[in-house]
């Protein structure tokens, strides 16, 4: 079987990241990128040829695409990574990773080739994460299709999720080799986010169901601890890998740790006000957070307005679908919204470090388009 690892097979893409991190391309299609100074390679940017920006629609697309050849190798869980390669979700944690890599355009850099895999190193863990979510609340959707562990059963869904995992750890290891003078640095950054906090994730699905009294302070406290393990290990994951293998320097990758940071709070709380509104768009059943009393953002905020809330959230007798209906009534989701706005545009304002390039103004927009209804 073929290295699932290797890049090759990977060329065909040439043309399109090239345009997504504005260098040229040679005329068969490979990428032509900027060496270090030092081994008498370096490109200056005024000769590197502009190219068209790369919409994250082509981002999603060309990811999914590369997972599917590192994953699908006639091996035991090709079926199961079919099924989740056809619903991909927005690749959120990918965009992060090619627009933190092309921040700085003149900076030396790891190839797009390699940024993609990075970026599909990023999705296969946020992957493997679902999977074991789902096995953790028993949910039997996701991406308005059958879960994992729905379909193919909890046993065969926690194996498969570990080896996705494995996979992606591959993957990555591979290209932080392959980039010894990019990556040089790596991990040496006080208050960046790498590699040796991914056991974060657990913790903070561990941490969530561990939740403090009801005290309005405390439960904002413990709601940003688990937002901050959950959701903002990979984006700050993302962010700060893909940052290493586009040359961001220590200063600036602590400012992506808290854009991350920030939108990984905007984007949990959002999360929340859709799972309370039954937004359809959400992919998996409402309320299930309501059904297992989890103190999500909406939740605390309906606590601090509604007098006789702590009542009906302790009570036993309070179906999920009284919950459900006083919380939107009483305005709860919508203070939930506001908060989710103010995180969002913390989180562009930490951007401000950065020139004015396309791949900064797809970050901000991230970030807002997180926030809109």
């Amino acid at each position: 079987m073929d290295n699932p690892t290797s890049p090759s097979g990977h060329e065909q893409n040439g043309r399109l990241v090239a345009a997504m991190s504005g260098r040229s391309s040679t005329a068969d299609g490979r990428v032509r990128v900027a060496t270090p100074a030092s081994e008498g390679h370096a490109v200056a940017a005024a000769n590197q040829v502009e190219a068209p920006a790369v919409t994250p629609v082509d981002h999603a697309a060309m990811v999914t695409e590369r997972m599917h050849e590192i994953l699908v190798t006639d091996g035991t869980f090709d079926a199961i990574y079919r099924h989740v390669l056809a619903a991909p979700g927005k690749r959120v944690r990918a965009r992060l990773v090619l627009d933190c890599h092309r921040l700085l355009p003149s900076a030396v850099s790891a190839s797009v080739a390699d940024a993609v895999d990075l970026a599909c190193a990023m999705e296969m863990l946020h992957e493997s994460s679902l999977i074991h979510d789902d096995i953790c609340d028993s949910s039997l959707l996701r991406r308005d299709s059958p879960s994992v562990p729905a379909l193919f059963g909890i046993r065969t869904a926690a194996r498969a999720g570990f080896h996705l995992a494995g996979t992606a750890l591959q993957v990555l290891a591979r290209v932080l080799e392959d980039n010894p003078v990019v990556c040089e640095h790596l991990g040496e950054a006080p208050g960046v986010t790498y590699l040796d906090s991914i056991s974060d994730l657990s913790a903070g699905q561990l941490v969530e169901t561990m939740a403090p009294e009801v005290d309005d302070a405390a439960l904002r406290r413990h709601y940003e601890v688990v937002a901050g393990a959950k959701t903002g290990t990979l984006f700050r994951l993302a962010c700060s890998y893909g940052g290493t293998a586009g040359g961001v320097d220590h200063d600036r990758l602590r400012a992506l740790m808290q854009y991350a940071e920030q939108f990984s709070l905007a984007f949990q709380i959002m999360d929340d006000v859709r799972d309370v509104e039954g937004d359809p768009a959400l992919g998996k059943e409402a309320c299930g957070d309501l059904d297992r009393r989890v103190p999500t953002w909406p939740v605390i905020e309906w606590l601090a307005i509604r007098p006789d809330a702590r009542e009906m959230w302790l009570s036993a007798d309070t179906s999920s679908a009284d919950l459900q209906a006083d919380l939107v009534r009483s305005g709860a989701t919508e203070a939930a919204h506001d908060a989710a706005i103010r995180a969002a545009e913390t989180a562009c304002e930490a951007l401000e470090v950065f020139p004015s390039t396309p791949a900064r103004d797809d970050l901000r927009d991230l970030a807002l388009q997180v926030v809109s209804r």
